[in-house]
């Protein structure tokens, strides 16, 4: 009895860690003191092999040590990553600025004049144009969100300037990121809480960084959680970094093109040592295995059976230019249409028949309209208005009368129209003579209704 039960409570803890073990997992950071590296000398059909003391050259083809050499580092360096630049091997301190060379004798001098200590943990180094860069990193409570270089005549990390009308991009840490076609790619890893505590939060935020116009562009959020704590190594092949977790998956993210592939889980990669990036030469991946032995296998036999593939990220939600532009100049048409139809809707607008204004209008005969026209034109003397509604059979006093008549109508129509209480035809004296009479019109009560 004591028997089964102790077996049914064992059980139930086994379950319990199986459901525990992604969680576990996943929250295990990469040690920024791992040492294991590997590398590949094209030049040389080689694959190096970097320990902590000691480096090892073997022939890519068989796998055969050609050389073996012994690295007598400083005490006090936790770690270093090597890289090659221009044909030649260098070794960064993963947490500040210091680089070296291996000289003839094993030891690793210096070969920058920086000082820069503990503020570059979990940055970005990659080598562009054959100048070393250096992008984020933590140090001191803080992330940075810039890029510096290793200037080649002071010798010491500068930084990049980038556009002053460029986005600022993310500040953080622990990140993967890719350098092709002349732009710089990054994703995952950490930022820090804005507040100064010495909490980290994980990114979702996907960045490219243009070396031609110095811009920053944010492209979406990733929908798979890459922070530092879920890759567990990585390797670049072409324009892809192809990404392992601590389940063992393999994932390809093709950031130019936003596709993210997901292969079947392959027992092989069970092989790989934990925390140790493979490297692709010859369509072979190269890694290292649970024992410490460098070990080769073809790529083909990873990625030959495709789980799924989606998008790596959602796209910021921006409008296309093109049709913003469309939309621009359909608004200015559509708003020249309607500040003209307001534009006539509040003016006087005048027709054979007579004057409207707004939804009235009023009847007027020819002349009257014809002597409208006239004056809001220009000072008309007495004398034309005279002519213009003279009848050959009435006397002069009686035109006179016809002309005054004509006027006081036209006054009086328009004020019925607008609602005015001011003349719109007013008399006074001739710029012209001041002996005799014209009419003017009154501009500055209808000036803004009758243009």
């Amino acid at each position: 009895m004591h028997s089964y039960r102790y077996n049914i409570i064992r059980m139930k803890c086994i379950i319990w860690l199986l459901f525990l073990v992604p969680f576990i997992s996943f929250s295990q950071q990469r040690s920024n003191t791992e040492t294991n590296n590997l590398l590949v000398d094209s030049l040389r059909n080689e694959i190096i092999y970097i320990t902590t003391d000691s480096l090892i050259r073997l022939d890519a083809d068989n796998l055969k040590i050609k050389a073996k050499r012994k690295i007598i580092r400083p005490s006090k360096l936790p770690a270093l990553y090597p890289i090659i630049k221009e044909n030649k091997l260098i070794f960064i301190d993963k947490q500040g600025g210091d680089v070296f060379k291996l000289t003839e004798k094993d030891s690793l001098v210096r070969i920058d004049t920086s000082d820069i200590k503990n503020f570059l943990i979990g940055s970005s180094v990659f080598v562009k144009n054959d100048t070393l860069f250096r992008h984020g990193g933590y140090g001191y409570w803080s992330a940075s969100n810039f890029f510096i270089y290793l200037d080649k005549a002071t010798e010491e990390w500068e930084i990049y300037n980038i556009s002053d009308t460029s986005s600022e991009a993310r500040a953080l840490h622990s990140h993967l990121s890719i350098n092709a076609e002349d732009k710089f790619y990054f994703f995952g890893g950490y930022r820090v809480s804005h507040n100064g505590g010495r909490n980290s939060f994980s990114n979702n935020e996907v960045w490219s960084f243009n070396f031609q116009n110095k811009n920053w562009r944010f492209l979406g959020k990733s929908k798979p959680n890459f922070s530092g704590s879920d890759p567990d190594s990585f390797f670049i092949i072409d324009k892809s970094l192809y990404i392992i977790n601590v389940l063992g998956r393999l994932f390809r993210v093709d950031v130019l093109e936003n596709e993210l592939t997901e292969f079947k889980i392959n027992p092989f990669i069970y092989l790989f040592k934990n925390y140790v990036n493979p490297v692709f030469y010859k369509d072979h991946l190269y890694y290292l295995n649970k024992k410490g032995i460098v070990k080769k296998a073809p790529f083909k036999t990873l990625t030959n059976k495709v789980l799924k593939t989606t998008a790596f990220y959602e796209k910021e939600k921006s409008s296309n230019p093109v049709l913003i532009s469309i939309g621009f100049i359909f608004l200015c048409f559509f708003g020249v249409i309607i500040y003209e139809y307001l534009k006539v809707r509040n003016s006087i607008v005048i027709s054979k028949k007579g004057l409207k204004y707004k939804s009235k209008s009023v009847k007027l005969d020819s002349i009257a309209i014809s002597i409208f026209e006239m004056v809001i034109k220009k000072e008309v003397e007495f004398s034309e208005l005279t002519k213009l509604v003279r009848k050959e059979h009435l006397s002069k006093i009686q035109n006179e009368r016809n002309r005054n008549q004509y006027l006081e109508d036209i006054n009086l129509q328009i004020k019925l129209l607008t609602g005015y209480k001011s003349d719109i035809l007013i008399i006074s004296k001739s710029t012209f003579d001041a002996r005799y009479k014209s009419v003017i019109f009154n501009k500055e009560a209808y000036g803004k209704i009758l243009k």
